[in-house]
């Protein structure tokens, strides 16, 4: 997401959203009432009857948002509050459709408290992958986030192919290239490795790793340089992107799997759906924190209620992960009701009643 201004007083926010995870975090957001103004094309009417789809940039208040998965499209359906006078728009409905790379601003009414963007992303936790690109010349360590990428160490291979100096040679880079990875992987907590060259090489490194790094998630995968050039070529196809996403999936579905036991053996010591939430959360007892996408993105007084249980449970340090509905742990969800929580101690009886104890 690349920011252009954030003026919180006057409530302007104008961005340009770089990936579809971009649009979904605008999809929860965008908040109703909102101004969004962006580029869009409009069917006009010309020379009387006749009507052409004309770009144009309009205002609409936001009413409705669309924002579908895979589709690389977030839609927003409102009414046109601004416009070109000789169209005629004002006072319209009006669809903005926005994609990937196109600048929109967003205004609201009364200011846009830095908060609300900040505890959003602060929902969805930054993992980091270490990246590792090689060939028989070079090789390259990259630190890649939810943020960006970050060079971390690159250097010269130059593994010979005479035969006589052949294995030597290679299984010193080998271990050159594995012992610079360990070192990313703890120095900066990894969550997973991808180590990728032209041929066999992102093999043995890989083996290597697993002996060393037992308990961190390897893969691998084929590009056609080493060094920076490949780090560059493996992003460009996404294959660290999807990664990190499905560390995240992992995250929530490894929290899922907690509040089910718990389900069984404590009661207790879980919340879910809305009304159970709101109460944990007001007694500071959230330690982990479930939130459906689609909590975030609906446009009705849940969505205020859901934000205030993500502002408690953020002022407890407590974990908030927000699921995408179309995801394994995010069907589940749905079913709880679209939210769930962990508690740092028993609150419910059997029949759900809050314990006196706890709300005073």
């Amino acid at each position: 997401m690349k920011i252009l201004e954030f003026d919180e007083k006057r409530g302007v926010l104008r961005l340009v959203p770089e990936t579809e995870d971009d649009l979904w975090l605008l999809s929860m957001i965008i908040a109703p009432g909102d101004l969004v103004r962006g580029l869009t094309t409009r069917d006009v009417s010309v020379k009387g009857s006749e009507k052409r789809r004309r770009p144009m940039v309009l205002t609409v208040r936001a009413e409705r948002l669309e924002f579908q998965a895979f589709t690389n499209r977030l839609r927003i359906h409102g009414v046109v509050v601004e416009g070109p006078e000789r169209f005629g728009v004002k006072g319209s409905h009006h669809t903005l459709s926005i994609a990937p790379g196109q600048e929109i601003a967003i205004i609201r009414e009364g200011g846009i408290p830095r908060a609300l963007i900040e505890k959003v992303l602060r929902s969805l936790r930054s993992y980091r992958v270490v990246v590792a690109a090689l060939d028989f010349d070079e090789y390259a360590v990259a630190l890649v986030q939810n943020q960006g990428v970050r060079p971390l160490d690159e250097g010269s291979l130059s593994i010979p192919f005479d035969e006589r100096f052949f294995p030597r040679a290679k299984e010193r880079g080998i271990r050159r290239v594995a012992e610079r990875v360990v070192d990313a992987v703890k120095r900066f907590g990894a969550d997973a490795v991808v180590v990728a060259s032209p041929g066999f090489l992102k093999d043995e490194v890989a083996d290597a790793l697993k002996a060393m790094l037992p308990s961190t998630p390897i893969y691998t995968d084929t590009v056609a340089n080493g060094g920076y050039a490949g780090v560059r070529e493996l992003l460009r196809r996404d294959v660290v992107r999807k990664l990190l996403q499905d560390l995240g999936v992992a995250r929530a579905e490894r929290v899922l799997e907690e509040f089910n036991l718990l389900l069984l053996r404590k009661p207790g010591k879980v919340a879910y759906g809305i009304d159970q939430v709101e109460q944990a959360a007001e007694a500071s007892a959230v330690e982990k924190l479930l939130v459906l996408d689609e909590m975030l993105s609906s446009f009705d007084d849940t969505r205020a209620r859901v934000e205030k249980v993500m502002q408690q449970a953020f002022s407890k340090r407590g974990e908030v992960i927000i699921v995408p509905v179309n995801s394994p742990p995010g069907q589940q969800l749905k079913m709880l009701g679209g939210i769930a929580a962990v508690l740092r101690h028993e609150l419910f009886h059997e029949d759900n009643a809050v314990e006196d104890s706890f709300m005073g």
